[in-house]
Formats: structure tokens, C-alpha cells, sequence
């Protein structure tokens, strides 16, 4: 069995934390944290579980979540980090 590593990104959008897996594009939310992180990670345990049991884990991992998003989230991390600016540059 392949060993896989699956990245999640949560930020909390009014009074709902939003949660990303960029790797399978699957995205889950939640009034808590830890409710998003637990919905996330159940999600991608549901989605490889249905893969692997098709046996289509060659065909649907990783299934990357599309560039502008990815390119979204990068532009938000490097605003946040900015917002902290001691002088320091970001690329």
C-alpha cells in the first residue's frame, strides 16, 4: 500500500472555520477548529477509502485542487505574513 501526505489549510471565515485538502480538492467546514480539522480529515479518509476500493488510487490521487486556488491561498499566507512585516521580504 502506497504511504501518502495530504496538506490541510483552515481559516476561519466569520463564524465558520473552512478547511482545504489541496492535494484532493475537498473542502469541509465547521463552527469549531477542531470540528473543520475532524471533517476534513474524515472526508479524505471517505474519498481514498471509495478510490482504493474501485482501484482507481492511480487515477484520483493526488487529485490537486486547481492552480488559482492554489495561487489564492498563497497570496492570503503572504498578506497574513505581511501583516507582521519586521523588514522582512516574502517571494
Amino acid at each position: 500500500m502506497k504511504e501518502y501526505i495530504f496538506h490541510g489549510i483552515i481559516e476561519k471565515e466569520g463564524d465558520v472555520y473552512c478547511a482545504l485538502c489541496l492535494e484532493l480538492d475537498i473542502a469541509t467546514e465547521s463552527d469549531t477548529l477542531e470540528g473543520a480539522k475532524k471533517n476534513l480529515r474524515e472526508a479524505v479518509e471517505g474519498y481514498i477509502e471509495s478510490v482504493m476500493k474501485d482501484g482507481e488510487e492511480d487515477e484520483f490521487i493526488p487529485r490537486p485542487a486547481p492552480e488559482e486556488v492554489i495561487k489564492e491561498y498563497e497570496l492570503r499566507f503572504k498578506k497574513y505574513l505581511s501583516s507582521f512585516n519586521r523588514g522582512w521580504a516574502f517571494y
